[in-house]
């Protein structure tokens, strides 16, 4: 891979499925106890935008969803064609940082990040994804949701206690795959 970036060609970052069906994965959010009612969302690397819809549905004043993949953001614009809820939908490379922060408000009440830095971290390195979460909590005014393979709590966790953000609380799923993490400003 160094040689790739060294020739500016570096590999896209590409969710995978992880095994989980789309109402276990909002079975396993809504086991975080995250009030969105008259809140700021912002759904990084939204996927296809099947959860921030289902966040659409519990009042939020906004919602921000972001996402790398052109096909994915494509399926969320058509999902959000039928959400009255204020939201902007963004095609960016979360691994970049410049671009990440143009489109990013200056704040959110509420930052998620679910089962995406594993992907950035492998296809662009450890340093990327902790620049990129770093980012992401600097616009976190009160409660921020990660959610990872276990493997990649101790990185998440130091990044985001190293940004001022400390963990309320921790959920597994069912799937035992999945691990949430609430952490408060």
């Amino acid at each position: 891979m160094t040689l790739l970036t060294a020739l500016g060609l570096v590999p896209k970052i590409q969710g995978t499925r992880v095994g989980r069906s789309w109402s276990q994965r909002i079975e396993d959010l809504d086991a975080c106890g995250i009030d969105y009612a008259g809140k700021t969302v912002l759904d990084a690397g939204c996927n296809v935008g099947i959860l921030a819809y289902e966040i659409s549905k519990r009042s939020p004043a906004f919602i921000h969803a972001l996402d790398g993949s052109p096909q994915m953001l494509a399926a969320a614009k058509l999902i959000f064609r039928s959400v009255d809820t204020p939201h902007r939908l963004d095609l960016v490379d979360l691994a970049n940082d410049r671009r990440l922060r143009e489109v990013l408000r200056p704040a959110y009440d509420i930052v998620q990040l679910l089962a995406v830095y594993q992907h950035v971290e492998r296809a662009r390195g450890d340093a990327l994804a902790r620049r990129m979460l770093a980012t992401l909590a600097e616009r976190c005014t009160h409660t921020f949701v990660a959610a990872s393979n276990p493997a990649y709590l101790p990185a998440i966790t130091a990044t985001l206690t190293a940004s001022g953000l400390h963990v309320e609380r921790e959920t597994t799923s069912p799937a035992r795959r999945v691990t949430h993490l609430v952490f408060r400003r």
